[in-house]
């Protein structure tokens, strides 16, 4: 593919951080146009995405550090990393928490904070997955289906594969669509947060089932498991909310 996108004398500029950068902006300005809206100042989400963003940089420069590893010599053992795909969780996860931790130390309401980073991440993982797609990694497992394009793999090898990247690509932009029309009607603070932990975690189980990704507990990998925990944790958060609801209307 194009992992380097083009060069600036002996500089070379990666996909990968061009499309992070891209991301990052573009989801800035997204939430900066939506705080006021939602009763927060242009400065406090400027003020949180500055306190984020170390963070994500640190986690994307992990994930770019990783790409460089194509194989690892355990003994006489040759093992891929797959440690690199958990990335995206990890900026979700971290991005909520670090959203629960400034909303209390700001006094500022939590639930809308949080849907405003849930409704955010989304295009902002659809933006990033571009450079997934130039960089060559992310990708499927080999196919003769109909939905195959020729891609290449871990080692560089060219084969019909699952888009997978691109699937991530236009599941994450629809995913941001549908909670973008969604703001407006949602039933409670802290609603669209929790939607979108269900369906990023039911998307990814899905995707992630055509990467070429190894099985850690029978068919699954590392990112099912990982998508699966969220998925279960989120459901009883949801039963909690929803049991709290009906106790205060009885």
């Amino acid at each position: 593919m194009h992992p380097v996108l083009f060069t600036i004398g002996s500089w070379e500029i990666y996909s990968s951080h061009v499309f992070l950068i891209l991301a990052i902006l573009v989801g800035v300005l997204v939430s900066w146009r939506e705080a006021r809206g939602i009763g927060f100042s242009n400065r406090e989400v400027v003020s949180f995405w500055a306190a984020v963003l170390p963070f994500a940089l640190i986690l994307g420069l992990l994930n770019g550090l990783l790409f460089w590893f194509k194989f690892v010599h355990v003994g006489d053992t040759l093992f891929r990393p797959f440690s690199f795909g958990l990335v995206s969780f990890g900026v979700i996860l971290g991005a909520l928490f670090l959203g629960w931790v400034f909303a209390a130390l700001r006094k500022l309401r939590v639930g809308p904070l949080l849907d405003l980073i849930s409704v955010t991440l989304p295009l902002m993982l659809s933006i990033y997955r571009i450079g997934c797609l130039l960089n060559g990694c992310c990708y499927g497992v080999e196919t003769d289906g109909f939905l195959g394009m020729f891609l290449p793999g871990q080692s560089g090898e060219w084969a019909y594969r699952f888009p997978t990247q691109i699937m991530l690509i236009f599941f994450n932009l629809a995913l941001f669509i549908w909670l973008w029309l969604n703001r407006k009607n949602k039933p409670f603070e802290g609603s669209l947060t929790l939607a979108f932990l269900i369906v990023y975690s039911l998307g990814r189980l899905l995707i992630d089932a055509f990467r070429d990704l190894p099985h850690v507990l029978g068919p699954l990998s590392p990112h099912q498991l990982a998508s699966i925990a969220i998925l279960l944790i989120t459901l009883y958060i949801c039963f909690e909310f929803w049991l709290a609801r009906r106790a205060r209307t009885h």
